[in-house]
C-alpha cells in the first residue's frame, strides 16, 4: 500500500490529488478508463474535504492499493470519531452494543436517495445508498437527518464504502472500494 500525507491545508487539495490519481493510472494502467478516472476524483475530493471540516491541524494519511482489479482507497486519521444524529439518538464510534443491535441506520437523505449504514459492529460501519423515485419522496424524511452529504457522494461512487474506529489508538478510517474492469 502506498500513503500519501495530506497536511489537512486546503491549497493541497489539488496537488495531492493530482499526485494520487497519476500513482493510480501508473500502478493501474490499461484500467483506469475516463469514468473511473472521474470516479476516483471524486471520492479523494470528498474524503480530502472531510479530513479539512473534521481534522483540524494534524495530518491525514490516504492510502492506495491495488488487489485483484479492486482499488482501495482509505483516508485514516485521528480526527473525532464518526457521529450520526438520527432522530432517535447521537450516534458516536465506537457504538455501545445497544446501539448497534438495530443493524441499519438512516445518515443522510435528499431529493434523489438516501445514505444509509449497515453497523457490523462496535467499531464498523458499511454505508450504501438507496434511490427514491422522486414523485414519492416523504419530504419530513429529507428535512430530518443530518447533513453528511459528502459521505453520499463517495458511497454513490464507490462499489464499496464503509467507516472503522479503532478505539484503542483513536484511529478513523474511510475505505472506497473501486472495482476496475479489463478494458
Amino acid at each position: 500500500m502506498k500513503k500519501f500525507v495530506f497536511n489537512n491545508e486546503t491549497e493541497g487539495i489539488y496537488p495531492l490529488t493530482v499526485q494520487i490519481i497519476g500513482y493510480i493510472k501508473n500502478l493501474a494502467k490499461d484500467i483506469v478508463d475516463d469514468h473511473t478516472d472521474f470516479r476516483i476524483k471524486t471520492i479523494l475530493i470528498e474524503l480530502l474535504t472531510n479530513s479539512l471540516k473534521h481534522m483540524g491541524s494534524d495530518v491525514t494519511s490516504i492510502g492506495i492499493d491495488l488487489k485483484n482489479n479492486k482499488l482501495y482507497i482509505s483516508k485514516q486519521d485521528k480526527g473525532k470519531p464518526l457521529q450520526i444524529n438520527t432522530r432517535q439518538a447521537l450516534l458516536t464510534w465506537p457504538l455501545p452494543s445497544s446501539k448497534f443491535a438495530r443493524n441499519e441506520i438512516a445518515i443522510y437523505g435528499d431529493g434523489f436517495g438516501t445514505l444509509k449504514g449497515r453497523v457490523k459492529n462496535s467499531n464498523h460501519l458499511e454505508f450504501f445508498t438507496e434511490d427514491f423515485d422522486v414523485q414519492y419522496v416523504d419530504k419530513e424524511t429529507i428535512m430530518g437527518l443530518n447533513e453528511h452529504y459528502g459521505l453520499m457522494i463517495i458511497a454513490r461512487a464507490s462499489d464499496t464504502f464503509d467507516y472503522k474506529h479503532k478505539p484503542g489508538t483513536g484511529v478513523n478510517t474511510f475505505t472506497s472500494v473501486i472495482e476496475l474492469k479489463q478494458q
